[in-house]
């Protein structure tokens, strides 16, 4: 930038480079203006005090009003007198002229001095002396934890940091601001003017495992440069390792908030960027840790499937891939993966005792190790209990409506015996519906509804607060459901338990002139995935004579798990809270549908039985960031949980009632691992939380300079340096228009002057040597511009 030229306030700056960018944008807004003159207002901070200015003109008048008037006097001896006179006429005018003049300079001086004139390209000079208010945002990302050598990303961000902090000068002012998915953003909230309280908090900071969150970062850094409004020269520091994943917001919104926001920064401020970065990091990562198994059994093998990548673009050899359980090393396997590629592993592992259970994939250590472990939590039962209520005897020969049912869970020979030969996870107990009110819930994982004319409001309670709290519920139809009552008590129009609405009964089941087929589609629900590949289950012959017309279902929060050949829903699902619930439009005996004599009935009712508790296996899984939060039995409501944290900190936080439950909300969390939360009597019920890494930053790809000005920064002329310089080192004569910048020195000047002016009132000649002093340093500081 030529040195003749102001520099605007939207101009760019790096510490390393010299050359800033050339003017752009609009000046900040000043105090007064000068509607006629719009151009004064780049030159003061405050231009309507310049109409003060003609004050000047008052010595001037002074002298014309107040100057002497000949009077001619006949004397003899005053030929004399006007010889002499005549030969010190010029002087004393000149001396008298000279006097006027300064007198008029300093009237001039004050008025200028208040007016607050803008440097523009008076160099470091008159800056030297000026405090200072310096934001320093520093990016604390999971990137930045990054290893290079002995020293993470994040280390050297802090020392250079430090650096910026230390050479600050008394009465400059930081504020400190982290850029985190995590609070708080702003570290130093009001500008701090005690430079050893700063590192302080600098030296408390820690890499978070958590994104950037970029946008919110810097807009909380906006507000920041309206405080200390008395330190005009502002300057901000943005250090971070300039991910891809953080930076690269594309063309569209986020993209052109990132540019408004940092030119929002430039307009106010001296933006310097540095890289703290390191290209060409590897890294591979835990991706996925999941149980396949709806609900985890005792001494059965369980199948737990790990996802790997590798994020680097070099080839992944020998790396061990380690499965523990409960902090126990239990299989491992070792991987080698092509550049880029990404693999699943599926483990086995056999638990041997019922209970909540922790499950830990952990790959070998590289550059970041947040990704390299991953968590599960799970609980593995004895066996699932599940409560079968009966609306009606059947009037045939099984007697009740969950005769079916109950051997369908159970399977047994007519000796007794089960027909695998091994003991049955599934417990069910058969209860009619007039003895529902009165279950204790809490001991069942399912509750199946087989024919039930209706549920009154007591009851719904009781099972909506079972649903949430991870309790899986299934309705099967009949003669005797009345589809009103179920409609206006558990569908209230998409808001209840139920899936769907009923409709009217299609087809006679004692007619039989319809024929409805089940038709399981791509066998992409989990209630029919069993069934793929095995024709002879009979699934897809099964037959319905009656069925309950459906509508409603919300396909974005339940799905249909099994459909009619006609495309009508057969088996709709939906989530509510931490349980599901499953809705069948057939009866769950003969009546409607020969259904539970052919061979689909048995495999189904288990899958259903499956998926409907699987809000029971324990899988409570969070990202870094998120809130914790779980349904409690109302009774447990205004106690206190405890909530311990993986690094062993112990928390407490109050369980609310929420309606007719409790519940309890802890977070974010900020730590990687396993949270556990104790409830109190009458519960003494244990939650675990498994809280994971969001692997967004697990690329370690960093923009260079001109990818930044090519991409994310197109349009904004920014550059890039890797050391904490001043950044009027770079360019002595160039920096943006700072207010004030010139008043002190006018001041210094203006008191100078009046007692210059004195002196020369008194003796001329004595005041004219007093004015060297100033002149020899201006002709001193020019002639060091120029060398």
């Amino acid at each position: 930038m030529s040195s003749c030229g102001p520099i605007s306030r939207s101009t760019w700056r790096c510490e390393r480079f010299s050359q800033p960018g050339p003017a752009a944008g609009k000046p900040p807004a000043r105090r007064g203006h000068f509607p006629m003159f719009p151009w004064l207002a780049n030159l003061f901070a405050s231009p309507s005090l310049l109409w003060w200015l003609g004050l000047a003109g008052a010595p001037l008048v002074i002298h014309l009003l107040y100057r002497r008037k000949f009077r001619e006097t006949p004397w003899a001896a005053m030929k004399f007198l006007l010889e002499a006179a005549r030969k010190n006429a010029r002087r004393l005018r000149l001396e008298q002229l000279l006097l006027l003049a300064l007198r008029m300079l300093l009237i001039l001086l004050a008025v200028m001095a208040l007016a607050e004139p803008l440097v523009h390209q008076a160099g470091s000079f008159f800056q030297s002396g000026l405090p200072v208010h310096r934001v320093i945002v520093l990016d604390a990302s999971a990137s930045q934890g990054a290893q290079v050598g002995d020293e993470a990303l994040f280390t050297r961000a802090k020392r250079l940091a430090r650096e910026i902090i230390e050479r600050g000068r008394p009465g400059d002012a930081v504020n400190l601001v982290r850029l985190s998915a995590l609070p708080p953003r702003v570290i130093v909230q009001t500008p701090s003017f005690s430079t050893q309280s700063v590192l302080d908090e600098l030296d408390r900071l820690e890499v978070s495992p958590a994104p950037a969150r970029l946008l919110a970062g810097l807009e909380e850094t906006v507000p920041l440069l309206k405080t200390a409004p008395e330190i005009s020269r502002k300057e901000v520091y943005l250090l971070s390792d300039y991910q891809r994943a953080t930076w690269d917001l594309g063309a569209g919104d986020e993209g052109a908030r990132l540019r408004g926001l940092l030119k929002k920064i430039g307009d106010s401020a001296e933006l310097v960027l540095i890289d703290t970065g390191e290209p060409g990091l590897a890294n591979a990562g835990v991706t996925g840790i999941e149980s396949l198994e709806s609900v985890a059994i005792v001494n059965r093998p369980l199948r737990i499937r790990v996802g790997v990548r590798n994020f680097a673009s070099e080839p992944l050899a020998d790396r061990e891939l380690q499965l523990l359980v409960d902090d126990r090393l239990v299989d491992r396997r070792t991987l080698s993966m092509a550049a880029g590629a990404e693999t699943s592993e599926l483990f086995s592992p056999l638990i041997d005792n019922s209970g909540l259970h922790r499950v830990e994939a952990r790959l070998g250590d590289d550059a970041l190790s947040f990704d390299n472990r991953r968590w599960l939590t799970l609980a593995v039962k004895d066996r699932v209990r599940v409560l079968c209520v009966n609306g009606r005897g059947t009037g045939r020969g099984t007697g009740k409506g969950t005769d079916f049912l109950q051997l369908a869970l159970s399977p047994q020979t007519r000796r007794g015996g089960l027909t695998s030969g091994e003991r049955s996870v599934v417990e069910p107990v058969v209860i009619n519906d007039t003895e529902f009110g009165g279950q204790d819930l809490s001991l069942f994982d399912c509750v199946w509804f087989c024919n039930v004319r209706r549920l009154t409001e007591r009851e719904l309670a009781l099972l909506d607060s079972f649903v949430r709290q991870g309790g899986g519920v299934v309705f099967g139809m009949g003669d005797q459901v009345q589809a009103r009552d179920y409609n206006d008590l558990l569908y209230r129009d998409g808001q209840g338990l139920l899936p769907a609405r009923l409709g009217e009964r299609q087809g006679d089941p004692n007619q039989r002139d319809s024929v409805y087929r089940f038709d399981p589609g791509d066998f992409a629900h989990p209630v029919v995935g069993a069934f793929q590949g095995n024709p002879d289950a009979g699934l897809e012959s099964t037959i319905s004579y009656a069925r309950l017309a459906v509508s409603g279902w919300d396909e974005a929060a339940g799905r249909v798990a099994l459909r009619y050949d006609d495309g009508a829903p057969a088996i709709v699902e939906k989530p509510v809270g931490l349980g599901r619930v499953i809705l069948v439009t057939t009866s769950l005996d003969e009546q409607w549908s020969l259904w539970p004599l052919w061979p689909s009935f048995v495999p189904l009712v288990q899958e259903i039985t499956q998926v409907a508790s699987s809000g029971r296996a324990g899988q409570r899984g969070r990202l870094v960031g998120e809130s914790l939060e779980a349904p409690l039995p109302a009774a447990v409501a205004d106690s206190s949980i405890e909530v311990q944290q993986p690094g062993g900190e112990r928390d407490q936080v109050r369980a609310t009632l929420r309606g007719t439950e409790a519940g309890f909300v802890f977070g974010p969390a900020n730590q990687l691992g396993i949270y556990e939360a104790r409830v109190p009597p009458p519960s003494l019920k244990t939650e675990l939380f498994a809280v994971n890494f969001d692997t967004v930053e697990s690329r370690l790809a960093n923009f260079t300079s001109e990818e930044l000005r090519e991409g994310p920064l197109a349009g904004l002329d920014v550059t890039l340096g890797r050391t904490a310089v001043e950044p009027e080192a770079q360019s002595a004569t160039a920096f943006r228009p700072v207010s004030g910048g010139l008043t002190r020195p006018l001041l210094y000047l203006l008191l100078y002057l009046l007692f210059v002016e004195q002196a020369m009132a008194w003796n001329f000649q004595a005041g004219l040597w007093l004015l060297c002093p100033p002149l020899a340093a201006l002709l001193w500081w020019r002639s060091g511009r120029q060398a």
